[in-house]
């Protein structure tokens, strides 16, 4: 079994929170490594992302401002 450092928290076995150590077979993980959830232990690589998720949408509850003209 290999060793992978696990970049991005994922679900597997167990899941799995970022800066672990999983041990795997490389043929059940190739995947994860191709996607960049997970990179061989003791290999450098680009620096984590601090945060992929898209920004939050605008509050589309906000009243009408009252210089909006009316149609």
């Amino acid at each position: 079994m290999e060793q992978f450092e696990v970049v991005r928290e994922h679900l597997g076995d167990r899941l799995y929170a970022a800066g672990e150590v999983r041990e795997a077979k490389e043929a059940d993980v190739v995947h994860l490594v191709r996607n960049g959830v997970l990179r061989v232990a003791g290999e450098k690589g680009a620096p984590a992302p601090a945060n992929k998720a898209a920004p939050a949408p605008a509050n589309k509850a906000a009243p009408i401002p009252a210089n909006k003209s009316k149609v």
